[in-house]
Formats: structure tokens, sequence, C-alpha cells
């Protein structure tokens, strides 16, 4: 069959007759169609049915999704010309066109999502008020939000964090003008999902009936085109100062909260970023600065970047302002994992700090080595990784069962958690009384998953070999093992040979500090 398009008709040409369609008539008849299409839900099949369907669902996403989704943008993006294929500009509109296409999908799929997440918190809330409801008393203190069990089924879920699964939740189920501009936006893929979320967070906090004006003076083209990154945020931010100064400045200071977080970066420096009061981080960095200068007037070969940095650090760590003191190399008091043969040389495994990331194997040995380092021995199962003693100087009964209990765990026992176990809470995996005070019974949760726990929000169980089986509300099971001491070493492939081995210390006096462990 030929045809041959002429404004909204198609003309097919058949060996015996012609036929006229109109092309409108067939969109709204498919239009129609689709609207009318009821999805089935899962559990309203046969077990047959559903085991079947779900393996030709695998296999079209496995096998032939990425070429009809190719096929589906390239019919979307056609643009019934009849440009020559040697058309050098015309190849690149149409590519353009598919980037174009493509993140349209992204949006409209992305409303789909918001859509079922508004749902599941639903879900939730319903089946948690219920529960509420049979306790027959008030909701204690560290009952778990019906929003956060939603941010925590998701974040586990996916990986995604939970800040953004948070930002897309409030997205979802706000129910304002300006939310509801967002989420339509979205299913007509004008916006992306991260703009609608920065949107929404902004306009959150003020009168209701001014989102829709935000929304549209900020998302406005320019020049025939979206607004760049850039014009995005001066927008947002000068459309919100404008409608109203006073709540737009309380939301930004609200989402900038006091604290202080620290990391290891991927070249192996730690990085301190520190939130307060903004006289005090310029007061900070004044009296930093006067340090850093007088120690290069007196001779200190080190940049002022340098020195400011180890002004600020090693005030914290040593105290005062000693110019002598500044760069002098800490104390290892913190946890470091150093496998036995990268601390005595004999390979190159990266080593971990637990909390903070990684650092490369020369430079644990550094802080190894650093004046009145401290050392404790982890012993380790040669096959699983799992901890099996630690042997520390401290004797008292609860903080060795602590930091038994800390080595076993290594992170918070909650899925996918990374919180390490020495800021968490020591949870008994079946509640005292019931359950012993034993490091049997006991493993690391931080304060969020020590709550589902106690709350009964999600379902938790303990097995002899130590591994925590969860339940969440949705019926997702998870199961959290003792950490594998060993992983990093049977992972990190062999470097090459070591051919002059790490300086050694002095020995010290026996009285003065225990031998290191080999």
């Amino acid at each position: 069959m030929t045809g041959a398009v002429t404004s909204n008709l198609v003309t097919c040409a058949k060996p015996d007759a012609d036929a006229v369609v109109d092309v409108s008539d067939l969109a709204d008849l498919y239009r129609v169609r689709a609207a009318q299409r009821m999805p089935r839900r899962a559990h309203d099949l046969s077990l047959v049915e559903r085991a079947v369907r779900r393996e030709v669902a695998r296999s079209v996403l496995d096998h032939q999704l990425p070429a009809l989704v190719a096929e589906l943008v390239a019919a979307a993006t056609d643009d019934l010309s009849a440009a020559p294929p040697t058309d050098a500009e015309a190849r690149a509109d149409a590519d353009l066109r598919v980037v174009e296409s493509v993140e349209r999908c992204k949006a409209v799929l992305d409303a789909v999502a918001l859509e079922a997440l508004a749902r599941l918190e639903a879900d939730i809330e319903a089946s948690e008020r219920d529960r509420f409801a049979g306790l027959g008393r008030e909701r204690p203190p560290g009952w778990v939000s019906a929003d956060t069990l939603t941010v925590l089924e998701v974040s586990t879920a996916t990986g995604l964090g939970q800040q953004e699964i948070q930002s897309r939740l409030h997205l979802a189920t706000a129910r304002t003008e300006g939310a509801a501009d967002l989420r339509a936006r979205l299913r007509g893929g004008t916006v992306t999902l991260c703009r609608a979320c920065t949107i929404q967070s902004e306009i959150s906090a003020l009168p209701p009936e001014l989102g829709p004006s935000i929304v549209e003076s900020t998302l406005r083209t320019k020049d025939d085109a979206p607004p760049s990154p850039a014009l995005f945020r001066q927008r947002l931010t000068r459309s919100c100062l404008a409608a109203d100064r006073e709540a737009a400045l309380r939301r930004r200071r609200a989402r900038r909260q006091r604290g202080a977080h620290a990391r290891i970066d991927a070249d192996g420096l730690g990085v301190l970023t520190v939130v307060t009061d903004a006289d005090k981080v310029i007061a900070a960095m004044e009296r930093a600065d006067s340090v850093a200068r007088a120690a290069r007037q007196a001779g200190d070969p080190r940049t002022l970047d340098a020195l400011r940095a180890d002004v600020i650090t090693d005030a914290l760590v040593f105290g005062g302002s000693d110019l002598s003191q500044v760069g002098r190399r800490p104390a290892a008091h913190v946890t470091i994992v150093v496998p036995f043969t990268t601390a005595i040389g004999m390979a190159d495994a990266p080593c971990e700090v637990p909390g903070y990331g990684w650092v490369s194997a020369e430079h644990a040995r550094q802080i190894m080595l650093n004046d009145d380092s401290t050392w404790r021995r982890l012993l380790v199962d040669a096959e699983t990784g799992r901890a099996l003693q630690l042997e520390t100087t401290a004797y008292r009964p609860t903080a060795a069962m602590r930091a038994h209990v800390e080595a076993v765990d290594g992170t918070c026992r909650g899925p996918g958690c990374t919180v390490p176990a020495a800021r968490c809470d020591l949870d008994h995996d079946v509640p005292h009384p019931q359950g012993p005070t034993e490091v049997g019974n006991l493993t690391s949760k931080h304060r969020l998953h020590h709550s589902l726990h106690t709350h009964g929000h999600w379902q938790v169980s303990r097995r002899d070999d130590g591994t925590v089986h969860w339940r969440t509300r949705a019926g997702r099971r998870y199961l959290s093992r003792p950490k594998d001491w060993l992983e990093v070493v049977r992972e990190t492939p062999p470097g090459p040979a070591i051919t002059s081995k790490p300086p050694r210390p002095e020995p010290l006096p026996h009285d003065q500090v225990d031998p290191p462990p080999f």
C-alpha cells in the first residue's frame, strides 16, 4: 500500500480502488480507544496468567522495548517533510528532535510515577491509620509518619536519596493550584521533574493562590527556547521574593539548617562543610586568614589556601592557634579498616574510614604511623569476612558489648542504610524483656530504623547466622547481613608488586602502648 499526504487527508492507493482517510478522525478514534482501556491489576489474574504475563513483559523489556521506543520516538518526531537524506541540516534536526522527544517521554513517565507515589502514600496512611486505631492509645514518641514510611519504602526499593523522594512526594500530594499546574505540565512533557520539584519546594511556603503565576513566569520561554538553568533560578527567586518576600526568606532559611558534615572525596582529601550563622563563619575565616598570613611571614612555604585549611582543622583537633602546630598530623583516633596485607606493605587495597569514605593504601599507612596513633585489633572470619572478636583495653561489659556489636554490623542493619554503627542505637531484635540483652540479640540501627522496628511499622526478625530479615508495609522483603570486612580485599584486583617497604616507626616501650597486631 502506498500513500500520499495532503493537508489532513491520506490517500491510499490500492490495485483496485482508492480510499481517502481523515487523519484527524483516525487520531481521535485512537485516543478514545486508548482512554477507554482499563489497566488490569496483577492480583485480579490467575497465578498462571500472572506468570505468563511476567515472562512476556520481561522479554519485551529486555529485547524489544529499546527498538520499539526508538521507532516510537522517530514516528512522534517525524515532521512529514520531504528533506533529502543527504541534507546534513535535516539529519541533525531529526536527531535533535529525537533528543527532545526522549526528554518529553521521561517527563511523562515521571508524571505516571508521581501518581503512583501519591497512591502509595495514601495506601500506607490508610493502613497505618487502621493499625493505630487498634492500639487503643496515643501515638508514642518516635512514631513514624506515613509520608516518611513512603519515602523509606521507595528509597530502599530504588536506591534514590530520601530527600529526592521527599520532594517528589510533596509535588505528588500537594493540593494547590500551583502543584496541579506543575503536574499537568509534567504530563504534557513541557517541564522536567527536577524543575517541577524545585518550583514546588519554593512555592510551598507562599500563599497557594500565587503558585500558578510563579510557575508561568518561571517557565515561560525566552527567544523561543526554554529558560536556561541560570535564568530559571533567577526567575524563580525573583518571582518568589516579589510575591511574598518574608515568606520566601523564611522558606530559604528553613532549608539551610545549621550543621556540620564531613566526607572523603575521590582524591582522598577530606571535605568539611559547616553551615552556621554568617557572622561566625566570616569571623572564623578572618581568624584563619590572619594566622595563615602570619605563618607565611614566618617562612612557611605553603599557600595561603592550604594554611587556612590547616588552621581551621588544627584548631579543632589540637586547640589554640600556635603556629608551631599548624600542619601537624593528628593521631588516628578514628577507626580505619586496614587489611593486614596492606598494613605491612604487601598489597595496596584501599582502606575504609567507616562513615566517611575510602583512602588509598599509602594514605592509610601514613595515618597509622602518625605520632600517638593507637591501634586496635579486629579478628574476622577468613571466608565470610564477619567480625568475630574485637579486642580493646576497655573491659566494662556494656562498652565491650557495644564494641562487639558495632564490629559485627559495621553500619546500621536497616536495608540499604550506611549510617556507621557507632552512631546507631543498639536495638533488641527480640524486644526486651522477652529478648535478652546479649550480643546475639542486639544489632545496630540508627534512630529511624530503630523506630520502624519498635513501633511495628516494619517487621523485623533475626536468624542464628546474624541475618536480619525486614518486611516493609508494601510487603517487600530485605535481608541485612553482618558486614564483610574482607569484601574490598576480594574485589580489589592485585596491583603491582611493592618494591620498597613502608617506613616503620621507632618501637615504643610496651608499658606505653600495645604493639601492633603483627
